[in-house]
Formats: C-alpha cells, sequence, structure tokens
C-alpha cells in the first residue's frame, strides 16, 4: 500500500469519526437536558438603566395586553364619592392599570392618602418603592397609596415596577410633571406627598424613606394613622 493511500484511508476514517459524533450531539440535543442537568431558568425582568433624566426622553404607553399581564390594582372605585375639594383632587393622571385618565380625587375618594413621585431613572426612588410597598400590606385600606411616575417613558415606568416586584400598589403616570408643578415643589426625586382625607395636603416630603418603618413614621406623623 502506498503512503498516500495510507494517508487516504486515515483522513476517511477520521471524517467518519467527526460525522458520528455530530449526529450523536444533535442526537442528545433533541432529547433535552440528561439527568442531573440544570433546568433552564425563564429570564427575570431587568429594570432600564438608573442614571440622570435624559435631554429628551419620547412619551411612550403601553399596550392593553401589557397592563392587563402587570396586574396592578385598579386605580379607582366609581361606587366610591371622590374628594373635590384640594389642590390636588382636580389633577388628571393616567391610570397605569387600564390607561384611563382620571382625577387624583377620584383615587383618593375621602381617604388619606400618599402619593410618591418617582421616576424609573431615579435610584433612591428604587430603593424606596418597596418600602413604601410593605408599608402599604401593613397599612391597608387605612391610606391610598398612590405611586405616579413622571417621567414620559410609561413603558419603562412598567419594566422597572415589574423588576422591583411591586404589583399591589395603585399607579399613575404624570408624563408632564403636572403634580410637582402644581405643588410648587423643588425639582428633586423621590418626592412624597401626604394629603389628609378632606383633601388638604399636609406635607411634601423631599427626601427618601429607607425602609417600611420610615414610611409607617411619616405616615403617622403627617396624617395621624397609625398601622
Amino acid at each position: 500500500m502506498s503512503a498516500s493511500l495510507r494517508w487516504s484511508l486515515v483522513a476517511l476514517v477520521a471524517l467518519v469519526g467527526v460525522v458520528v459524533a455530530l449526529l450523536s450531539t444533535i442526537g442528545n440535543s433533541d432529547q433535552g437536558p440528561g439527568p442531573g442537568a440544570a433546568a433552564p431558568t425563564a429570564p427575570t425582568a431587568t429594570a432600564p438603566p438608573a442614571g440622570s433624566p435624559p435631554a429628551e426622553e419620547p412619551y411612550t404607553t403601553v399596550d392593553p395586553d401589557t397592563r392587563a399581564a402587570a396586574g396592578l390594582p385598579a386605580c379607582r372605585d366609581g361606587a366610591v364619592p371622590a374628594t373635590t375639594v384640594g389642590p390636588v383632587a382636580g389633577l388628571m393622571v393616567r391610570c397605569m392599570d387600564d390607561g384611563d385618565t382620571t382625577t387624583l380625587g377620584k383615587i383618593q375618594a375621602g381617604t388619606p392618602m400618599l402619593v410618591n413621585l418617582w421616576a424609573y431613572w431615579c435610584e433612591p426612588c428604587r430603593r424606596e418603592l418597596p418600602a413604601i410597598r410593605d408599608a402599604q400590606a401593613t397599612l391597608g385600606d387605612s391610606v391610598r397609596v398612590v405611586l405616579s411616575h413622571t417621567d414620559p417613558s410609561e413603558t419603562k415606568g412598567f419594566d422597572t415596577l415589574s423588576a422591583l416586584g411591586i404589583e399591589d400598589l395603585i399607579s399613575v403616570s404624570d408624563p408632564d410633571e403636572d403634580l410637582p408643578t402644581l405643588l410648587g415643589a423643588p425639582p428633586v426625586l423621590p418626592l412624597t406627598v401626604f394629603v389628609r382625607a378632606d383633601g388638604t395636603v399636609a406635607h411634601v416630603l423631599v427626601e427618601p424613606m429607607d425602609s417600611e418603618q420610615d414610611v409607617l413614621d411619616a405616615v403617622e406623623e403627617h396624617l395621624g394613622v397609625t398601622a
């Protein structure tokens, strides 16, 4: 047998081995992970990056399917009379649960109210939102807790709430920052407004609340409501 013929046979055997190995790999992948293999994990929601407010944030709204999937609570109850007095009662906002517009007075409906102004790009806001969520669970129906996303991108607001696991708080969009303008509030976030049951503003807090107890203490101090 010549040298060239021997090397041709060696090359042929090697090629056959590669083909067999490739077919075996494809067959195993079709059968799924074997015993002891880690199961694939579902992708987790991620919040848009925090930082400073964008210079020109485009206005975006969320589609109905995304709203339904988020499962946010209804922001108003048509059977309950609205609060009609006070500086914020007539302010129009968009409910994030269904995309309809309403007034803060209809949301408040004669109950002491905490309105937290936040934006997806605000890092202190992201730390504060879980504390507000935990405080609301403790307070129950004694205080109406409302999150107001003050940024044109409702989409990024939804993404951030999902990433933080905020599902049980009434949420609205105030893309033109009408509420802080109405209150003459400083241009800082987070910012929290405490509104008495009669619609008068008790206090505007311009610093973050870092824990559930901070929120409960502020509610007791400014609204007279104890958990």
